[in-house]
């Protein structure tokens, strides 16, 4: 019996060391990775890469357990990110524009949240009609902004830089036309970046059927916050106001990883003093959307924020 009774003793010793080894604390916890936490982290890409991502990429257990985060009402969203509906097709990305010639790169359009959820409220009444909306143009890097600046210096078409930013580059505009339900563009009083006296909001000069619906589209465009353009009438700007947006570069997506040691930390704003949303374990793939200074905005599951850029490392 006294045998009998040791053996159980031993057991219940051995038990309680290994469950205080499975609650050991780990030897190491930053907040941000340090650096040197690995041999790759020195490697920094220069410019973020231009890869195109594979269509999906399947998501870890981690990343899908996560709860989207409601964005600020002045950040920089993807806009199909909250209207997957509306058709994108921006006209600056590539040569169908007054300029004959790419402005930007990138294919995805960005405005602020705020802006994003009045646009939302459009494209509802517009569903419910039949219809939906094709962005031309949203948010527009200050570099861009100068850049059409240098082909067009005319004010009546083109902010000048200069003297005053454009509302494309406070994230807060918006070039649209309207589309039925198989995608195609209903008729307009003028194409796209159309500077003739056709273009402007007065509607005597066109069509009975175009000046319907560009009335339709600035009646309700203006019922819901925004003021348009009277010399473009596909020009929209948000009534809220916001500041000039220039340090963030959207770029073509790419996929790329958390490159360190146990995690790197998704914030809401570029700086290592934001908000922490969530925190990505080393290994974790994302998508990079742009670039700001020393950061990185990306999507992680249904998050979007900024991470260092030091710390992550593009899938190869």
């Amino acid at each position: 019996m006294k045998k009998f009774q040791s053996a159980i003793w031993i057991l219940t010793g051995l038990l309680c060391l290994s469950l205080t080894a499975c609650h050991k604390e780990p030897l190491l916890s930053v907040t941000e990775p340090v650096e040197g936490e690995t041999a790759a982290a020195s490697a920094v890409p220069e410019t973020i890469s231009e890869t195109e991502p594979q269509a999906t990429a399947p998501e870890t257990e981690a990343a899908a357990a996560i709860a989207p985060v409601t964005p600020e009402e002045d950040a920089l969203v993807l806009v199909t990110d909250f209207i997957p509906q509306v058709l994108v097709e921006l006209k600056y990305a590539g040569e169908e524009n007054f300029t004959g010639q790419p402005i930007y790169e990138f294919q995805d359009v960005y405005l602020r949240y705020g802006t994003v959820k009045k646009l939302m409220a459009v494209q509802e009444s517009l569903e419910a009609a039949g219809l939906g909306l094709k962005i031309w143009d949203g948010f527009r890097p200050v570099a861009a902004q100068f850049k059409l600046w240098e082909v067009c210096p005319d004010p009546t078409y083109v902010a000048d830089p200069r003297k005053g930013y454009s509302n494309h580059s406070r994230g807060s505009a918006v070039d649209l036309t309207l589309v039925d339900s198989t995608g195609a563009e209903l008729e307009m009083p003028t194409a796209f970046d159309d500077f003739s006296a056709m273009a402007d909001r007065d509607y005597t000069d066109c069509s009975q059927s175009a000046a319907r619906n560009a009335a339709y589209l600035e009646d309700l465009m203006e019922k819901n916050g925004f003021t348009g353009y009277f010399g473009e009438w596909w020009h929209f700007a948000d009534s809220q106001s916001y500041p000039v947006e220039e340090r963030f570069q959207p770029t073509e997506r790419a996929w790329y990883y958390a490159d360190c040691q146990e995690y790197i930390t998704l914030r809401r704003e570029p700086d290592t003093a934001a908000e922490e949303l969530l925190r990505i374990p080393a290994g974790e793939e994302f998508q990079v959307l742009g670039i700001c200074d020393d950061f990185a905005m990306i999507r992680y599951s249904q998050t979007c924020g900024y991470v260092l850029r030091d710390y992550i490392q593009t899938k190869k």
